[in-house]
């Protein structure tokens, strides 16, 4: 039938993806009967997404979106609820097997306005507090820790939402993150390094020189685990103006597109260079993996029969909103790249591009090879780089080119344009407008 043949089309492309961590995102009151946790009710998709996760070996960060969890008027935790949340784990992980579930969220961006809490620390810091102890009492102690504090963040005034988790919780947290929604300008003038790297190290409240200062301490503390629970990009910088303006004509002509809440850029070659740009500056700013937002547009409506248009694609094209909504995006083939060629466990190291903006570059090795990357966010200037103190290892690498107009593909894999590549000292590299390349030895 047709959900079975979108589902496939679904799985084939995460199979090439190879993504190694998802954020599944619910509500516990979708999976009750009579105000009783049920396994029988609405269980079909998540059964699905967990398979492919299990079989895949993709971590899951699972989660609530936190509307009826908590009562920011009357400051109510909804105890049942939230033990109801703590029984569907276990019934996932214990009796369908579900070990790849490692995390679990209980309130999406909580110091926003428009969260169930309000941005009150406290009544979320409450209700962790109760989903710690629903999955202690439901016998997930040490195999589902909890993700905090889940902050949506534009500049470096929320530390204390880290910091204070850090506090608060303690080994109740297995996992930190937050969610990040720069502009483009602040990406690629590289100042959106400078604001992720407070959540890593975070100086007190007015610190102006945090190294320097005897109350600096890290809002993430050494040895932990930090990402990016949702990573994606919004024109709100003045300097973005344009872009912004030509999002608003594109929403406008769209029947289908939330006019509060699209990314009508997701079509363009360019945002793929964008959001590796991020993704770079995230691992070079110590976090260890992000989580773009988002797969499909049929996941999320927003207002009245108007989707979210932020995905790699919509499932449901075919079947509900014309043909081409389906077409796989050109980003989808930047982050393929990404999570393909610096899987799960690899070590990135140190690397950089000195003496010319808007070039940024990664290096990773793992046991199965190493992968560089470079890429370069301008729109109309060349870049010719020359290879300093390279990482051995450089040769007999397959080159991927991310260009427009310069997608190699066999069917919708992205296919190398040149293998048997070295790459020693003083070897050249050629960087056209918005262009990333990928040398790697992995397969």
């Amino acid at each position: 039938d047709k959900d079975a043949a979108a589902r496939n089309r679904l799985t084939d492309s995460l199979e090439y993806m190879q993504p190694r961590f998802i954020r599944v995102m619910g509500g516990i009151r979708s999976y009750l009967t009579d105000g009783r946790f049920d396994p029988s009710r609405n269980m079909e998709d998540l059964h699905m997404i967990l398979g492919f996760c299990n079989t895949h070996g993709v971590t899951v960060l699972l989660g609530d979106w936190g509307g009826s969890l908590v009562d920011r008027q009357a400051q109510t935790v909804d105890q049942a609820l939230i033990d109801s949340s703590g029984e569907m784990v276990r019934y996932l992980v214990e009796e369908c097997g579900y070990d790849c579930i490692r995390y679990y969220n209980i309130v999406n961006e909580p110091n926003g306005s428009w969260a169930s809490t309000r941005g009150d620390y406290a009544l979320w810091l409450r209700a962790a507090r109760a989903m710690d102890a629903s999955l202690r009492r439901h016998g997930m102690a040490g195999r589902v820790k909890l993700v905090a504090p889940d902050a949506a963040v534009w500049t470096t005034l929320e530390t204390h939402w880290v910091s204070n988790s850090v506090r608060d919780l303690g080994d109740a947290v297995g996992l930190y993150d937050i969610h990040t929604y720069p502009s483009k300008a602040q990406v690629n003038t590289g100042e959106y390094s400078a604001m992720i790297s407070a959540y890593r190290a975070a100086a007190p409240h007015g610190t102006k020189n945090k190294l320097q200062n005897p109350a600096y301490r890290a809002a993430a503390p050494a040895g932990t685990k930090m990402i990016l629970g949702e990573l994606g990009l919004k024109f709100i910088d003045e300097r973005d103006a344009a872009y912004a303006a030509e999002n608003e004509r594109r929403i406008a002509a769209d029947p289908d597109a939330s006019p509060g809440d699209s990314q009508m850029f997701v079509f363009d070659h360019m945002y793929g260079i964008d959001v590796a740009d991020a993704v770079m500056q995230t691992a070079a700013c110590g976090y260890s993996g992000c989580v773009v937002w988002m797969l499909d547009d049929a996941m999320h409506m927003n207002e009245p029969g108007k989707l979210k248009i932020w995905g790699f694609w919509n499932i449901l094209g075919e079947e509900r909103y014309g043909a081409g909504k389906e077409r796989i995006r050109p980003w989808y083939y930047a982050m393929s790249l990404l999570c393909r060629y610096f899987p799960q466990g690899a070590q990135i190291l140190a690397s950089g591009v000195s003496g010319v903006g808007g070039v940024r570059s990664m290096f990773g090795r793992t046991e199965k090879g190493v992968t560089l990357a470079v890429v370069n966010t301008d729109s109309e200037r060349t870049v010719e780089l020359t290879l300093e103190n390279p990482q051995p290892g450089l040769s007999d690498l397959a080159l991927y080119v991310y260009a427009p107009g310069r997608l190699r593909l066999g069917g919708e894999r992205l296919l190398p344009v040149e293998r048997g590549v070295a790459l020693a000292p003083g070897s050249r590299i050629s960087l056209a407008p918005e262009t990333m390349l990928v040398y790697t030895s992995m397969e």
